[in-house]
């Protein structure tokens, strides 16, 4: 896809903007400042996809089996303790063999029981720091009944038609978002960036450059790039008003009596 100059500009001035970093500590390397190029550090989705949502909405196609989306795990949570009040994000497990829909349906269950957010690290971590494969059901509910879950619940909810429907849906979604590795950031339906877009000088793919530098620069720089085409700034958190302190009310004078 070529990009005509007024649209690289506008990139360009779009990067500025975003700040070159994602504001992780270990991202603050001296990396020369550049506008991500199209079909090479990101591809454009075609055909664009609508967002949830109206405020721009950053996607990761993950899974819980891809040792690539655990190392990313730590600088992506870095990001979303400081992403912008107008960007919104999910996580999108996605399913390449089968036996990587025990673990979508993991990632599912833990998020309608409202325990996503506790156990999402800890699910990365008992993969493939401590070598469980909850990919085998047995191990998964084992390990899940360990983490303080009402486990008559999850098993309800994991087997539930539900789930098995959002399952349905999200597979679709990837294909729609054309997603063919993980981890893959999608920006507004419109941009894709991932590890196979970060290739080093000896044209291998380079995943420390990817997680520290490339995506780092281009999802905020295209985040940017759609606040830019929106019109729209980001939004920042109104000043609280300072408690003012009541003053007494003065006493109304008293009609004299008649005598």
């Amino acid at each position: 896809m070529n990009f005509d100059s007024t649209q690289r500009r506008r990139l360009m001035r779009a990067f500025l903007a975003a700040g070159f970093a994602w504001s992780v500590p270990f991202l603050a390397s001296n990396v020369a400042a550049q506008a991500p190029v199209p079909d090479k550090e990101y591809k454009l989705i075609t055909p664009a996809q609508k967002p949830q949502g109206s405020k721009i909405e950053v996607v990761e196609f993950f899974s819980y089996a891809c040792p690539h989306c655990a190392e990313f795990e730590a600088p992506l949570r870095g990001w979303l303790k400081n992403k912008p009040k107008d960007v919104e994000f999910r996580a999108v497990p996605v399913i390449f063999r089968p036996n990587w829909e025990p673990l979508a349906k993991l990632h599912f269950t833990l998020e309608s029981m409202g325990q996503a957010d506790r156990l999402h690290a800890k699910v990365f971590h008992a993969m493939h720091g401590e070598q469980i494969d909850l990919s085998d059901v047995t191990k998964l509910h084992e390990w899940v009944g360990k983490q303080g879950v009402d486990m008559e619940k999850f098993k309800q909810i994991y087997t539930s038609f539900g789930i098995d429907a959002k399952m349905e849906s999200y597979k679709r979604m990837a294909r729609d978002y054309k997603v063919q590795f993980t981890p893959v950031i999608a920006i507004n339906g419109k941009y894709i960036t991932g590890p196979s877009m970060a290739v080093g000088p000896n044209n291998q793919v380079d995943l420390r450059r990817f997680f520290q530098n490339v995506c780092a620069s281009s999802v905020d720089a295209l985040i940017a790039q759609e606040r830019t085409l929106a019109g729209a700034a980001p939004k920042k958190e109104a000043p609280r008003a300072k408690p003012t302190a009541d003053k007494p009310k003065a006493d109304k004078p008293k009609a004299d009596k008649p005598a």
